[in-house]
């Protein structure tokens, strides 16, 4: 048997081995042949038996690579499975990421929520109130109604009040627009007396007749109070048109009245005019605005301003 296990065969066993086993696993199993030649060796094992331990120990070889190629294809496809079980965990973490933003949103809208419900709760409660002022305002607008009813009544009632009132007033104004009439009759008639006798007092002058009279000036007819002529004794060629307002109470818009009628009398009357108002009565203003305009103011009892 020592020629089958020499020196060179032991080498070629051994780069046989590391070819299928690690430089460990191969030592190790060359110790265990040495072993189980010097058995053989001591026992006596034909050469036949040693050729098929050979080749049990070739096939245990070639079974030992077949196992470490699995175990190299199990730790890759491990390798791999760590690598998806990563990419896994990391997507867990991601969806736990994106679970705690979802879960914080959900929060936010939670709040969002109850403060719109809040809102609604308000927003129910001012329609609420808003129904019972819109009932108050539709009782409120009834009550209005019935008042403005009632309004039309009693303005119906006072504008018939008012039209029997116009009727009496109109009756009213026709009596004291008689009464008028005659009592300014009267004021002239007395104002003709005394203007005559206030200028023959004072002036001296021959004063005609003096009387109420309708001239036409400017094309239009107007009513002269108090008119007449006079003449100066100690100026004979000098011709005097009296021109005068009567009135019981002289006021300042009768004044203004009188003024322009005397522009339109100066415009048709040849010579000089003297203008004089008649008075029972006037205001201390009213006799200054006379005397502003250069008009003679003579009151009732003959008193000559």
């Amino acid at each position: 048997m020592s020629d089958i296990w020499t020196p060179v065969n032991r080498q070629a066993l051994l780069a046989e081995l590391q070819q299928a086993f690690d430089e460990r696993t191969a030592g190790v199993l060359l110790n265990v042949l040495d072993k189980v030649i010097t058995q053989i060796y001591q026992v006596g094992v034909p050469r036949e038996d040693f050729r098929e331990l050979k080749q049990t120990v070739a096939e245990l070889a070639e079974a030992q690579q077949r196992t470490e190629q699995q175990i190299a294809q199990l730790a890759e496809a491990q390798r791999r499975t760590e690598e998806r079980v990563s990419s896994l965990e990391l997507a867990v973490e991601r969806l736990a990421e994106a679970q705690q933003r979802t879960e914080q949103r959900v929060a936010e809208l939670a709040e969002a929520q109850r403060r719109t419900e809040e809102r609604v709760s308000s927003l129910e409660l001012a329609v609420e109130r808003l129904a019972e002022a819109q009932q108050r305002t539709e009782q409120r607008v009834a009550e209005l109604a019935e008042a403005q009813r009632r309004s039309e009544e009693r303005l119906g009632r006072l504008e018939s009040a008012i039209e029997q009132l116009v009727h009496a007033i109109d009756g009213l104004r026709k009596q004291v627009g008689g009464l008028s009439d005659m009592m300014g009759g009267d004021i002239e008639d007395v104002a003709h007396s005394v203007v005559y006798a206030t200028l023959r007092r004072e002036f001296g002058w021959q004063v005609s007749m003096l009387e109420r009279v309708w001239k036409t000036w400017d094309d239009e007819p107007e009513e002269v109070d108090i008119f007449g002529t006079a003449m100066d004794p100690t100026k004979p060629e000098r011709k005097i048109w009296i021109v005068g307002e009567a009135k019981r109470n002289l006021t300042l818009r009768e004044v203004e009245k009188f003024s322009e009628q005397l522009k339109r009398a100066r415009e048709n009357l040849p010579g000089e005019i003297f203008p004089l108002c008649f008075c029972y009565r006037a205001r201390p203003e009213v006799q200054e605005a006379v005397q502003n305009a250069g008009i003679r103011l003579i009151f009732s009892n003959g008193k000559l301003i």
